[in-house]
């Protein structure tokens, strides 16, 4: 998944646990959810950093959390993880 961004492109890639994720929701929740993800690319939304780990941040999606890497050099966003507040923050 790639979005535009001015400036140039802002690429979208996600790891296999959020897509498996998604394909597990209901039509409501996956759109919801995609909607967003595709937000980010004007970095948009309730974003915070992650202490204590590098370059992850979070995006809160009531009751969902987007856990995603943002390389700002070859504006990549790479969403690693999609599940509900009590296990996003779950390493592994």
């Amino acid at each position: 998944m790639h979005v535009q961004r001015e400036g140039g492109t802002l690429f979208i890639d996600l790891n296999k646990q959020p897509e498996k994720y998604l394909d597990k929701c209901s039509q409501k929740n996956y759109e919801k959810i995609t909607t967003a993800i595709e937000g980010l690319k004007n970095l948009k939304g309730d974003i915070v950093k992650l202490q204590g780990r590098k370059d992850e941040y979070r995006l809160k999606i009531p009751p969902y959390r987007v856990i995603f890497k943002y390389n700002k050099e070859s504006k990549v966003i790479t969403v690693t993880r999609i599940d509900t507040r009590g296990d996003a923050y779950k390493k592994g």
